[in-house]
């Protein structure tokens, strides 16, 4: 199953362009009638809006946003409080907790702000971008910061036009230095994430969570903008690349399947030559992308009973983290300690690569039970499709690299993804298995 490929529609259109151009001006000379502070939030959330919506797309092809789509969310992120003009300074600028009364009359900025979004349509004739630019002044602050505000809309009842904005405005006004509880950018993830902020889109929280990560991998580059250098590497077109990758996964898979088959069967039946109690095949459930479960297939490398003897021999783990692996595993089958020595064990996984399940290249595919040990971190390695292979199945000597390291480099590769660099992972894996220097 070939996944989507993120769209870029509409930015041909001269029709569209004037409207978008038509929109940014409108956004520039209503931010002459703001403070510098107000100013400067509305440019720091219309940024990191942008990056919300690159990662989405580059994260989410399946459902990627046209790119005109993208660039109205992004004016609209500077729109987003256009109401306050019509809001005393005096209420603006408290910093305690808002009452009920208090709240009601500052929520009254986001219906001003409609009707100038709604009037600004006429005078341009915007067509459904009028709709999504409403959208981010009437709901972006229906989920604020947990500070005395009361309870906004619930789950999908916000659009997520809206929520893309909302997000990045909460975690803003969190590490605000003159916000009265200002916290550290760690701390305003961990509350946006807790669901203490209200329960958006999670989808977009992982979105938030790797940029994050992201900025802190940069920091090392002293006076740049940081910002600047990931909107940069977001906004890389990404079509070609889950169009090739695909491509690429299915083709040689189905090769290899064609010429390996022979192969194949000779190990299917020395593994029942050699314990003719089971299936050559073992079938177990891993979660794929986004926790999906699927079937996946390897040659059966272990006695029939081993999932039952896991827990006699789990103080013996010489892993640490949620991972489990010990040295000389009694369970093993001599079959299977070549089979996993060379790694043949894993040619049934093309199957699962054929079908879509897994590809060639990305983070391997943990067990159900690993993944209710893993940390919000841990789980960024399951925002892509799995993989046969993976940064950590290529390098020497692979058994002695800690959990946290292995996830580092999943993250890594998350980040960085290039046809390239999978052909690179692919080749080292195959001097790794040549070379008998993995398991």
């Amino acid at each position: 199953m070939t996944t989507k490929a993120p769209v870029d529609v509409g930015l041909q259109s001269p029709k569209k362009n004037r409207e978008l151009k038509n929109v940014m001006d409108f956004a520039q000379v209503m931010l002459s009638y703001h403070s510098n502070e107000n100013v400067a939030h509305f440019q720091h959330v219309k940024r990191y809006t942008r990056l919300l919506c690159y990662k989405y797309n580059d994260l989410f092809p399946e459902k990627a946003m046209p790119r005109l789509t993208m660039e109205f969310i992004c004016e609209g992120a500077g729109l987003h409080d256009i109401g306050k003009i019509s809001v005393p300074d005096s209420l603006l600028q408290k910093k305690a907790p808002l009452s009920t009364k208090e709240y009601e009359e500052i929520k009254q900025h986001t219906v001003a702000g409609a009707q100038i979004i709604d009037r600004m349509a006429e005078i341009y004739k915007l067509g459904d971008e009028a709709h999504l630019l409403r959208n981010i002044c009437l709901y972006h602050h229906e989920r604020y910061d947990g500070s005395g505000y009361p309870d906004g809309l619930k789950g999908d009842e916000i659009p997520i036009e809206a929520q893309f904005v909302s997000v990045t405005e909460v975690y803003d006004a969190l590490i605000e230095d003159n916000y009265k509880d200002a916290i550290s950018h760690d701390e305003a993830i961990e509350k946006i994430i807790s669901g203490e902020c209200g329960a958006f889109n999670p989808d977009i929280i992982l979105c938030l969570k790797l940029i994050e990560n992201d900025l802190k991998l940069l920091r090392q580059v002293g006076t740049l903008d940081r910002m600047d250098l990931l909107e940069q590497v977001y906004s890389k077109n990404r079509r070609s690349y889950w169009k090739v990758k695909r491509g690429m996964d299915v083709s040689i898979s189905f090769v290899a399947l064609v010429v390996l088959s022979p192969l194949m069967g000779l190990i299917a039946a020395a593994i029942y030559l050699d314990d003719p109690k089971g299936s050559p095949i073992f079938k177990q459930t891993r979660l794929g992308r986004h926790k999906k479960p699927f079937t996946m297939y390897k040659f059966r490398t272990m006695v029939v009973d081993a999932e039952a003897r896991k827990k006699e021999l789990e103080k013996l783990n010489q892993k640490d983290g949620p991972a489990f692996k010990i040295a000389n595993d009694p369970r093993i089958t001599r079959v299977g300690r070549i089979l996993r020595k060379t790694s043949l064990d894993e040619l049934p996984q093309l199957v699962n690569i054929l079908k879509g399940d897994m590809a060639i290249v990305g983070p391997r595919p943990p067990l159900p039970d690993e993944v209710q040990q893993y940390s919000r971190y841990h789980e960024i390695r399951l925002s892509v499709t799995p993989g046969l292979t993976c940064e950590w199945q290529s390098q020497p000597k692979r058994d002695e690299i800690g959990f946290d390291t292995w996830v580092d480099m999943d993250v890594s590769y998350i980040g960085t993804r290039s046809i390239w660099r999978d052909i690179r992972i692919i080749l080292k894996t195959v001097l790794a298995v040549l070379s008998r220097s993995g398991s």
